[in-house]
């Protein structure tokens, strides 16, 4: 039975959400320890989460040209995202349809085609089936007969603010899906798009990205995002304590969660000496504000007027979880006005994410002990991340 925080308005009058904690003292981990590390735990999370939904699969600018290629795994499945000639972007399984070799691991920039090195099948860019080398045992590179039956497999995948997702579960745009693919994905996305409706999405550029391979489970990175009870204690540069506990607890949806700074961006420690031009036309109410968001289950999301943020993850092993750090600006942005802003407001934010590090590494190293089978998310300030372990909790059978 799930029962309600006694304390929905903090002494500063900060939201604090009613949720799945109704004591201190459980003694009663939401999430058992062995999930956090067990390869059992793990193949299971990838098929029951990670397969089972839309998910963050990379960002836009990883094909930012006409035939280029990147493979990702999601799931533990090998996709491509594929910029075709027509500059749409597509997701494909990364499986020859001849033997099922994967089409390339790397990153690469190809002409017109993809080809297989095995036995020289190649592909078009929209996935279509171009040639079959000696197919009939003839000097000939003609397609066989149902050819249009062979092309690559597409996968059902988006494109929003920068980044590419995918929905293993849903029918592919072969099946004739698309309307559903289009309304499954902007109804998953609907409550953030609301909130955000005053930000032109299709105005961000790239400021700068960086790569982080952690020896973690995927889950702490998402609690540790969701906690904000340990910024004071971590991360100096958001300034006094008022600032940290300035903040209000938020979900938009069961997959949508996290939190409000109301004024998170005059509250914090300065980033740049000059504001960047906002993302779009910003109401003089969310001008101070800092939105912090997790969509379920790795696309952790930070937005102020001037700047977003994306931290998208792959789940790569029970212990190992490699993030991809992307910080946006408006394109007006971009020019050497704003050169200098731009590096300090990516090097601070970077700096914050590399703060966390050593604390990952030691949540990790705990989950080792029996004790974290008897931990004790609190009422005040863990409502967020208890909703967010609920969710994993149903989704896997834990």
């Amino acid at each position: 039975m799930t029962t309600h925080s006694p304390n929905p308005v903090t002494a500063t009058g900060n939201q604090v959400l009613p949720g799945p904690l109704s004591s201190d003292t459980t003694g009663h981990a939401l999430i058992p320890a062995r999930a956090y590390s067990g390869l059992a735990e793990y193949a299971l999370e990838q098929e029951r989460i990670f397969s089972s939904g839309w998910v963050w699969a990379g960002y836009a600018h990883w094909v930012d040209e006409p035939g280029m290629v990147h493979p990702v795994d999601i799931g533990g499945k090998p996709l491509l995202i594929i910029r075709g000639d027509d500059d749409q972007i597509r997701v494909f399984h990364n499986s020859c349809r001849h033997r099922g070799m994967a089409m390339t691991d790397e990153p690469v920039k190809v002409r017109k085609r993809i080809q297989c090195a095995y036995h020289c099948w190649s592909y078009n860019l929209d996935g279509s089936l171009h040639a079959t080398p000696y197919f009939t045992r003839e000097r000939t590179r003609a397609v066989p007969d149902g050819a249009e039956h062979l092309g690559l497999l597409p996968v059902a995948g988006q494109v929003w603010a920068g980044m590419v997702f995918v929905n293993l579960a849903l029918e592919s745009a072969e099946a004739g899906g698309t309307d559903q693919i289009d309304a499954d994905f902007a109804a998953m996305l609907a409550p953030i798009l609301a909130r955000w409706d005053h930000v032109d999405f299709n105005r961000i550029h790239l400021a700068e990205e960086r790569r982080f391979d952690i020896a973690v489970n995927w889950k702490l990175v998402v609690e540790n995002f969701l906690d904000f009870y340990h910024l004071p204690f971590i991360h100096p540069q958001v300034g006094p304590v008022s600032a940290s506990l300035d903040v209000d607890d938020v979900r938009l949806a069961d997959h949508i969660l996290g939190g409000c700074y109301p004024h998170g961006a005059a509250g914090k420690a300065a980033k740049t000496d000059e504001a960047l031009p906002f993302l779009g036309d910003v109401p003089p109410a969310r001008t101070e504000s800092q939105d912090i968001f997790c969509v379920f289950p790795n696309a952790l999301l930070f937005l102020e007027a001037d700047w977003f943020q994306v931290i998208g993850f792959d789940a790569a092993g029970p212990e190992r979880t490699v993030e991809h750090m992307a910080v946006f600006v408006d394109e007006t942005a971009t020019g050497e006005r704003f050169s200098t802003e731009r590096k300090r407001l990516t090097d601070i934010l970077f700096e914050v994410n590399e703060q966390d590090m050593p604390i990952l590494h030691k949540l990790q190293s705990g989950r080792r002990s029996p004790a974290a089978d008897r931990t004790n998310l609190v009422t005040h300030w863990d409502q967020i991340t208890a909703m967010f372990q609920k969710l994993v909790s149903a989704k896997v059978g834990y």
